[in-house]
């Protein structure tokens, strides 16, 4: 049973995922379904998604894996009302020892999905419509081997206006896909990106126009990876993800990557939060795009 996420969560997370595997064509095709919350990810969902894609990894027949959204958009990110039981309701925010902890359940546990997709020996495919949007964008589309996107695709982060372009150890994957200029830019101004912007970056590898069908596009482009033999796709992705490793990290600094992530505690942050508790997420993002921004470090502002 999930160590995460509240009875109701953990109960609905197998009809917000589903799974359609087709071993004649090689593609299984991991779909969320949960288009009245925008394929929000309950923790419950991200553990499916994980143990979905290890299921892929040891069938032998499966050569790609597709991510997809039902309804009006692939996903929004996580589920910001959910219980993550991750913090007492005494403390008002994360000390060193919560965020130290949070970071390696979100490497081991909670987040796990992330890892299974990058270490997923499989060719992994993300088909993204309408909002792609926080921990879908930099936890997803970013680990992903290839991205086929909608020219009017809304990709990005709002979070990224006081965390940064992304969540911790991401940056360090959208620094390497889409370089160090385009993730300062996407990180400052924490805009939405579309997807033909993503394509010039480098993140989108085919932009369909805005009424096209970006399922058939996706489904063309998982054929025609499908079509080559198990074991040469195996070697070609191994042999891809060697000649990453000598995009050297500091290994010490991502600890410090992930604990800075949850020690942030800017006047914007805490904002939104307060909004998002009692308003909801949509009445937080709302609010966030006219609220005058807080001076950095806390301090009051001259004006």
């Amino acid at each position: 049973m999930s160590a995460f996420g509240n009875p109701a969560s953990r109960a609905e997370a197998e009809e917000q995922v589903l799974f359609v595997p087709d071993r004649d064509s090689g593609i299984a095709q991991i779909v969320l379904n949960r288009p009245a919350k925008r394929n929000a990810l309950s923790v419950p969902m991200r553990e499916r998604m994980a143990s979905l894609v290890r299921a892929c990894e040891l069938d032998a027949a499966i050569k790609v894996v597709l991510f997809r959204g039902n309804g009006p958009s692939f996903c929004s990110g996580n589920e910001l009302n959910e219980d993550w039981g991750q913090r007492t309701a005494d403390k008002r925010r994360f000390t060193l020892s919560d965020a130290v902890r949070y970071g390696t359940d979100m490497t081991y546990g909670r987040q796990s999905f992330t890892q299974a997709i990058t270490r997923c020996s499989k060719i992994t495919l993300l088909e993204m419509h309408g909002y792609c949007a926080a921990a879908a964008y930099f936890m997803i589309a970013t680990h992903c081997d290839l991205v086929v996107a909608q020219e009017d695709a809304k990709i990005g982060a709002i979070e990224g206006r006081f965390l940064g372009p992304a969540g911790a150890v991401s940056h360090i994957h959208l620094n390497r896909i889409l370089g160090v200029k385009a993730a300062r830019h996407i990180g400052y101004t924490a805009e939405p990106v579309s997807g033909r912007e993503m394509f010039e970056f480098g993140l989108v590898h085919k932009c369909v126009g805005a009424g096209a069908d970006v399922h058939q596009a996706a489904l063309e482009v998982a054929a025609q990876v499908a079509a080559s033999p198990a074991a040469r796709l195996r070697f070609l992705k191994a042999r891809i993800k060697a000649a990453e490793g000598f995009v050297g990290a500091s290994m010490p600094a991502m600890p410090g990557l992930l604990v800075s992530h949850f020690l942030k505690s800017e006047p914007d942050e805490l904002d939104f939060w307060k909004a998002v508790r009692t308003g909801g997420v949509g009445q937080a993002l709302n609010a966030d795009k006219t609220r005058a921004r807080a001076p950095a470090g806390g301090g009051k502002s001259d004006d």
